[in-house]
């Protein structure tokens, strides 16, 4: 990646109150004098592209003319204006089986489940909020057909919607996506919508792309114009403006909308400000929420796609105003680290508040990032065949480039590692130690995903599909350490906390990681190593404390259903809470001998075997996944006392083959836990010293050393 570093220069703090970054400075940032519209949405080299493209033949044709070929649709039929602002998607869910509702009519939402029909507000603002971004859409559609053609038709229905909106936001009731917060609500809410987030992105992927694609189309009086600016675009940057975050995804779309909206209203301070703010423009931003590796601060893949997004609307925007964003370094890094952590199914590890998300998801960034940065690596995720922005960029399509293998690896400053080995199974796994993530992160420091055989295996839910925020079942399930695969103390869920790499070695063969945390859990140190074989997974963990505790080992794995000998007795858990309740088929039992389970499934079934431990309590049932009907089995073990070891097996199979894996010992002398897989007439033996010392001997050789 980028190396070198660009020196300081010219931008003075006077400036809006403009913080120079330590590591890079961007030259005086300042608008075209007497701009040719339009100017921001493309460049005239771009746009003459789309044009050629629009007249010849073949499959740039194709991409380009579907464009028109909607627009046509979109004019034909009447531009509806709801009644009110939007509102979030959140509040669309049965408050009793949170579960989303089906939409019946504009004013009759349904639960699926129960059948309770909701209406009003805020049920029917939710359809109103798409309503509102689908006006929006059908704009910038009509709006590009113009600039491809230049048949005014599609510069009126622009224009219609723009001046809709120009004569409505302001008069639309201001409001928040909070009932109860009246503070939250006055500093974040909207006009248009309900939070200025979601004003901030239409400004800067429709209100301002559009303004700019029609402003010379002659379809707008100077009045019209003087509406558009005065009573549309400034007064929502100013809505955007009063609500200031000096870290979050937020103030990366605010930053857009700056960007945009001020470069429509001719008024280079909003520019500044969006780029140069002192602790929230972008320059600080690449400092403070993205981490040395290029991962966003939140640590979720979706919400680091959604923030990057936000950032390559103003990269975009300030290169076609002559100011080159794209040579910061950790802005090149957003898109080069996903890559690294691909799992075997093609996703990536549902960290925190992401439903599934993957490199490939987001071409359109991709194109962008190649057309700016010229990164091989880039052009190897990218499609054979054109895409909009592929003729937008005129990137040649039939160009393509070699990915690099996928190798096990850590990253210190995301805290993530990633562990691959090779063999059938294709097995990969990540585990987390890094910093909580803040509102979108959640407590499940030291839990790991794991797939195999192209599939996901082990858990992590995410968040629901349907983002039941302000539901019970996101701070009882989703963000709580119970969703996880991890370790529950006192059957409560951890704080926010970091944790500690202690160990990390791979090679082809087997792969390791080790970390500890003492702050999830006050009192309790909890140290865990995963060791990944060809075929199979080992999670070990140590946990310490001066009390007594009752620690749960937790791991969620797809499947049908999960059988274990050593849970018989049926159990309702309904009314346990800390997120018992959302268990179903839940049953129970007690062993002290090692414990044996199986996650069923057509396809795949992954077998589970534990180490020996005293009084074991096992349950095993099911948990949420995407939703309360999307469900995935579990397993628990409990074990009490002042200090707790777990020695677990993973090993998927394909369904109708015979696990190798036999049994597992754990041993503890000195501090050194010794722990013995026996597979196949083998002996694997991990030896794990001092916490950061490590010895794998497969068969009397040693297999993987770190010392």
């Amino acid at each position: 990646m980028l190396a070198r570093r660009i020196i300081l220069s010219v931008i003075t703090a006077l400036a809006c109150g403009m913080a120079l970054a330590e590591d890079f400075a961007v030259p005086e940032i300042n608008l075209p004098k007497d701009p040719k519209h339009p100017f921001l949405a493309c460049s005239a080299e771009e746009l003459a592209r789309l044009r050629e493209a629009y007249r010849s033949k073949g499959p740039a044709h194709d991409v380009v003319a579907r464009v028109v070929k909607k627009a046509d649709k979109i004019i034909a039929q009447p531009v509806v204006f709801p009644p009110r602002g939007g509102q979030h998607n959140q509040w669309y869910q049965c408050d009793q089986c949170e579960t989303a509702l089906k939409t019946i009519d504009a004013t009759h939402h349904q639960c699926p489940v129960c059948k309770k029909v909701y209406s009003g507000e805020p049920y029917d603002d939710v359809i109103f909020g798409r309503i509102h971004r689908r006006n929006l859409s059908n704009m910038t559609t009509a709006a590009w057909a113009y600039a491809l053609t230049g048949e005014k038709k599609y510069a009126e229905y622009a224009a219609k919607v723009l001046l809709g909106y120009a004569e409505r936001y302001k008069k639309y009731p201001y409001h928040g996506n909070s009932k109860w917060n009246l503070v939250w609500v006055l500093s974040a809410g909207g006009h248009l919508f309900e939070q200025t987030l979601s004003e901030a992105s239409s400004m800067a992927t429709h209100i301002a792309p559009a303004y700019d694609l029609i402003h010379n189309s002659g379809v707008l009086s100077e009045e019209d114009h003087k509406a558009i600016r005065q009573q549309l675009i400034l007064p929502m940057l100013q809505n955007i403006d009063k609500n200031k975050w000096e870290k979050g995804n937020w103030q990366s779309w605010h930053n857009a909308a700056m960007f945009w909206g001020g470069a429509m209203l001719g008024d280079v301070s909003w520019l500044r400000k969006a780029v140069a703010a002192r602790e929230y423009g972008f320059l600080d931003q690449m400092r403070n929420c993205v981490s040395s590796d290029g991962m966003w601060y939140e640590g979720s893949w979706g919400y680091h796609f959604y923030a990057l997004r936000a950032l390559t609307a103003l990269a975009e925007g300030a290169r076609r105003t002559g100011t080159d964003l794209w040579e910061h370094p950790q802005l090149r890094k957003m898109f080069i680290l996903p890559v690294q952590y691909t799992m075997a199914d093609g996703t990536l590890p549902r960290f925190g508040d992401d439903v599934r998300s993957s490199v490939k998801s987001v071409p359109d960034l991709l194109e962008t990032a190649y057309h700016a940065t010229k990164d091989r690596a880039i052009l190897a995720l990218l499609p054979d065949r054109p895409r909009w922005e592929t003729v937008l960029y005129g990137r040649d399509w039939t160009q393509r480039a070699k990915a690099a293998a996928l190798e096990s690896g850590v990253f210190t400053g995301a805290g993530h590692a990633i562990l691959r080995t090779k063999g059938e199974a294709g097995l990969t796994a990540a585990f987390t130690f890094g910093p909580y993530g803040g509102y979108h992160g959640h407590y499940d420091k030291l839990s790991f995903v794991f797939f195999g055989f192209s599939k996901e295996l082990g858990v992590d839910p995410g968040r629901a599909k349907s983002q039941a925020y302000r539901l019970p079942i996101h701070k009882k399930w989703y963000k709580p350490t119970i969703g996880h695969n991890a370790v529950l103390v006192d059957r409560k869920s951890q704080r926010g906390a970091a944790g500690k790499l202690l160990l990390f070695a791979a090679n082809e063969r087997f792969a390791a990681a080790a970390a500890s945390c003492s702050t999830a859990y006050p009192g309790v140190r909890q140290r865990r190593l995963l060791v990944m074989a060809p075929s199979y997974l080992l999670v070990v963990d140590d946990l310490a404390s001066s009390s007594e505790h009752r620690f749960d080992w937790v791991y969620h794995n797809r499947g049908s259903n999960v059988e274990c000998a050593a849970a018989t007795k049926k159990v309702d858990l309904t009314s346990s809470g800390n997120g018992f309740e959302y268990i179903r088929n839940a049953k129970t039992g007690r062993t002290d001998a090692p414990v044996c389970a199986r996650f069923v499934d057509e396809a795949v079934t992954t077998h589970l075997i534990a180490a020996l431990g005293a009084d074991t309590e096992v349950l095993t049932g099911d948990g949420p996944a995407a939703s309360v009907k999307d469900r995935v089995p579990l397993i628990m073990l409990g074990r009490r006392g002042k200090a707790a070891q777990f020695a677990v097996v993973l090993e998927p199979v394909r369904s109708g083959d015979k696990p190798l894996v036999s049994a597992v010992d754990c041993a503890t002398k000195d501090g050194t836990l010794t722990i013995t897989v026996r597979a196949d007439g083998r002996a694997d033996q991990v030896t794990w010293t001092g916490a950061n010392q490590l010895t794998v001997v497969r068969n009397g050789k040693a297999a993987l050393r770190r010392e």
